[in-house]
C-alpha cells in the first residue's frame, strides 16, 4: 500500500513540477517592450533641415524647431544686426532660436544669417567682416574648406547689447557673408534682471557655429 501511494503521489508532482519548469521558461524568455522615447527641446534639435540657395549653390542645415524665413523682418531685422553689410547686400536666409535658454538673464535672441553682395572684390568683401588696419591682416576662418575673413561688430549703450560674428568671403564675383548676431538688452540698474554670463553667451554662440559647421558650397 505504501509503495502504491508513493508512485501515485510521484505521478502527480512529476507533470505539475515539469509544467511550472515549462512556464517559468517560457516567462523568462518573453521580450520585455522598450519604454517610449521622451520627447524633449533637446531631442527635438537633432532632427534637422536643409536649406538650399540654387542661385549662389550654398547649403546650410539648422535644428527642425529654429525659426527659419528667407524674408526680412519675419523674424528679424538684417540691417540692424548685420550693420557692416552695405546697401546692395541681399539677405538670402536668417534662422533664429526659438526660446530663450536663459530667461533670467538679458539674453533677447541669437540668429545666423546668409546674404550675398553681387559684383564685390576680394578687399571689399574682407571690409565687410573686419575693416582693414593699416600693417595687420584681419583674422581668417575656414568654412568647408574655404578660406572666409572673420571679424566682429558691437553696439554698447550701458552695457553690450548686440554682437555679430561676421564671416565673409569671395565667391564667383559675389561676396558671400554669415552673420552670427546675438542680441541682448540692458539689465542691472537699467531692466532688473542679471546680465547673461560670459559662459552663458559662449553656449548660445556654440549652437550657431554649429549651424554654420554645416555649410557645403555644390559641386561644380
Amino acid at each position: 500500500m505504501k509503495h502504491w501511494r508513493l508512485a501515485l503521489s510521484f505521478a502527480i508532482f512529476f507533470p505539475c513540477a515539469t509544467l511550472s519548469a515549462q512556464s517559468a521558461s517560457s516567462t523568462a524568455k518573453a521580450p520585455i517592450a522598450a519604454p517610449a522615447p521622451i520627447a524633449s527641446a533637446a531631442t527635438a534639435e537633432i532632427a534637422q533641415r536643409r536649406f538650399h540657395d540654387p542661385v549662389y549653390k550654398i547649403s546650410f542645415d539648422y535644428p527642425a524647431n529654429w525659426n527659419f524665413t528667407k524674408r526680412d523682418h519675419e523674424i528679424s531685422t538684417f540691417r540692424l544686426d548685420a550693420r557692416t553689410a552695405v546697401r546692395t547686400t541681399l539677405m538670402r536666409a536668417v534662422v533664429s532660436m526659438p526660446e530663450n535658454p536663459f530667461p533670467d538673464s538679458t539674453f533677447s535672441g541669437a540668429y545666423l544669417y546668409f546674404s550675398v553682395t553681387p559684383h564685390r572684390n576680394d578687399a571689399v568683401c574682407a571690409r565687410q567682416a573686419a575693416p582693414a588696419v593699416e600693417g595687420r591682416r584681419g583674422a581668417v576662418s575656414e568654412i568647408a574648406g574655404i578660406s572666409f575673413a572673420h571679424g566682429h561688430d558691437e553696439q554698447r549703450a550701458i552695457c553690450i547689447v548686440q554682437r555679430d560674428e561676421v564671416y565673409t568671403t569671395l565667391r564667383h564675383g559675389a561676396c558671400y557673408r554669415f552673420d552670427l548676431a546675438i542680441n541682448n538688452f540692458c539689465g542691472g540698474a537699467v531692466s532688473g534682471v542679471r546680465d547673461i554670463t560670459p559662459k552663458e553667451l559662449d553656449a548660445v554662440r556654440s549652437r550657431l557655429e554649429a549651424i554654420l559647421a554645416t555649410v557645403r558650397f555644390d559641386a561644380k
